[in-house]
């Protein structure tokens, strides 16, 4: 087989995979993972399911690859947003706008998905060990845009942890309305959020 032909299968098996992932996400985050079978994610991509179990194995292990996927990222954008040279303030709302233009982009699945990886007592142990290992979380993240926020004077002198805590909390609480609502704009949330920070 030539190269350009094997990158060509290989670029269709990606692609097939990813959009798999995106389907199998959409599943847990409404049915749960306990009450979730690889069929549910058959039906719902089309597809079969031996090749759902092809592409992406078990059930635990695709459960535990979206919890992967969403802490990993949640991390990621608000270590990004803290590396911007820009103001406190600014730094969280470009993190904001993101984070609410991405719920509407299949991000208030991933939320749903982690509130699952830390309550629920079905996750598999390689998720518990995910939710409870000593990495930085996202919210351990924004704290230090607060912290740096509060002595520049941009925002509120309130505990920085209860701060990002409630900040969490709405961008959980949007992501669930998101998911139930599809009618509701999540990006005119931003300067309702940025609020609560205001001094």
């Amino acid at each position: 087989m030539s190269p350009r032909k094997e990158e060509q299968n290989k670029k269709i098996r990606d692609e097939r995979k990813e959009q798999l992932l995106r389907t199998a996400l959409k599943v847990f985050a409404r049915k749960g993972l306990a009450a979730t079978k690889i069929n549910d994610i058959a039906i719902e991509a089309g597809s079969s399911y031996g090749l759902v179990y092809h592409y992406l194995g078990t059930k635990d292990e695709i459960f535990t690859k979206l919890v992967e996927m969403a802490l990993d990222g949640s991390v990621k954008v608000v270590d990004y947003a803290a590396g911007q040279e820009v103001s406190p303030y600014e730094q969280l709302k470009w993190l904001t706008e993101t984070i609410l233009k991405g719920l509407a982009n299949h991000g208030a699945y991933y939320y749903l998905i982690i509130i699952q990886a830390f309550t629920s007592e079905a996750v598999p142990d390689e998720v518990k060990r995910m939710v409870s290992c000593t990495s930085p979380t996202a919210m351990e993240s924004l704290i230090p845009i607060i912290k740096a926020g509060q002595q520049a004077g941009q925002f509120v002198q309130e505990n920085p942890v209860m701060l990002a805590v409630a900040y969490f909390a709405m961008i959980q609480g949007i992501a669930m309305q998101q998911v139930q609502n599809k009618t509701i704009q999540p990006i005119l949330h931003t300067d309702l959020i940025l609020r609560m920070f205001k001094p």
